[in-house]
């Protein structure tokens, strides 16, 4: 899949489940976000964004280091109702060099985040991840 292709589906995703989720909250009588399934929200549309709570150590590839290579690697991800990252979503969108691409995906599969809520509901959030290799 190209990445154009690919942020083509991510748009689609994207509107179809805003759609499925503008409905109206009979509870409050008022309308917006609620939560109703097992939807992907946006970062920017949850009451509470995800934060990390734990996570391992970054493992700087040591070549890399070696080199004197720094930069920031930006991972997208699907983050679930109890705070863990989807294994199938991870994807990485920018990459200072690729012998980056592994570690970056290895820690944020093993870090505990908490998870994103909307009316006081925990719910899956697509977000973005910058993890930064420095000396």
């Amino acid at each position: 899949m190209t990445r154009n292709e690919w942020i083509i589906g991510a748009l689609l995703l994207t509107t179809q489940t805003l759609a499925a989720q503008w409905r109206t909250d009979s509870s409050t009588g008022t309308s917006g976000m609620v939560p109703t399934g097992n939807e992907v929200f946006m970062e920017a549309i949850v009451e509470e964004k995800p934060a990390v709570l734990s996570g391992p150590r970054l493992q700087f590839p040591k070549v890399l280091r070696q080199a004197g290579i720094e930069g920031r690697v930006l991972v997208q991800a699907i983050v679930d109702t109890l705070g863990r990252v989807e294994p199938n979503s991870v994807k990485v969108l920018q990459s200072p060099n690729p012998g980056f691409d592994q570690s970056a995906t290895n820690y944020v599969l093993k870090t505990l985040f908490r998870p994103a809520r909307v009316h006081g509901r925990a719910v899956r959030v697509l977000i973005q991840i910058p993890v930064d290799f420095r000396k």
